[in-house]
């Protein structure tokens, strides 16, 4: 295991790759929800169609956690190399005014042709606490 250094921990977060959000649910355990994010001014943003159950999760305990890790390809000594970012950190959930949070990520993931989304969104603004950016090698 080896510390990623800040070029590296750089690049996966402007990657395409997608995030897993760990909120706690009711009864103290995770639920882990697959979800497109963007890196920007040391926080984690991320949007969501009003009403989803990760929101009222994270009104709820505003305690998160996300995983951003990325996979290479078996090498011949059997092994598949990968970096991760890992975030623990407290959300908040805000409107999301003019889609403005909603179209940059979009556009990261879909290009800057991506179409607009029309439905209601919710901004969620993770706030890290710490953040472990290793490699398997």
């Amino acid at each position: 295991m080896r510390q990623l250094d800040e070029f590296e921990v750089e690049r996966l977060l402007a990657s395409d790759t997608v995030a897993r959000f760990s909120t706690v649910e009711a009864d103290g355990f995770p639920h882990i929800t697959p979800i497109w994010f963007l890196w920007a001014d040391g926080r984690i943003l991320l949007t969501s169609y009003a009403r989803r159950p990760h929101l009222r999760r994270v009104a709820a305990d505003s305690r998160v956690g996300l995983v951003i890790d990325v996979e290479e390809a078996l090498r011949a000594d059997g092994e598949r190399p990968n970096r991760q970012v890992r975030v623990i950190g407290d959300a908040t959930v805000d409107n999301d005014p003019d889609g403005l949070w909603t179209a940059r990520i979009r556009a990261k993931y879909l290009g800057p042709d991506a179409p607009t989304v029309r439905a209601e969104r919710k901004l969620i603004t993770v706030v890290p606490r710490r953040i472990v950016a290793v490699a398997s090698v």
